[in-house]
């Protein structure tokens, strides 16, 4: 039964996550974008789920803004990595590829 209950719960999770990052990428207001990606991430931390990686990209790992290429995030490929650049706070992310 609990366990029942905790997999509901991260369902349910998985798809408030979902709804938020798909309103970030629509909106654009910037705030308002950062503001549902903060809340994807305290839902990610309180229901212990991991982000998708294709989720977790679009988060700055300093600033933890929501990163919009061209517009407040660079990307650039360089030595089989794939680099993020955050042009809030300067930071680096980089990503190997294959």
């Amino acid at each position: 039964m609990r366990k029942e209950k905790k997999e509901k719960l991260k369902k349910a999770a998985a798809e408030t996550m979902d709804s938020l990052f798909s309103e970030a990428g629509k909106t654009r207001n910037r705030r308002l974008s950062d503001r549902y990606a903060y809340l994807a991430r305290r839902i990610s931390m309180k229901t212990k789920t991991k982000l998708p990686l294709k989720f977790k990209r679009r988060i700055c790992k300093n600033c933890h803004k929501f990163l919009v290429p061209g517009e407040n995030c660079r990307i650039r490929l360089s030595k089989g990595r794939v680099v993020y650049c955050c042009l809030n706070c300067r930071h680096f992310m980089r990503f190997p590829y294959k």
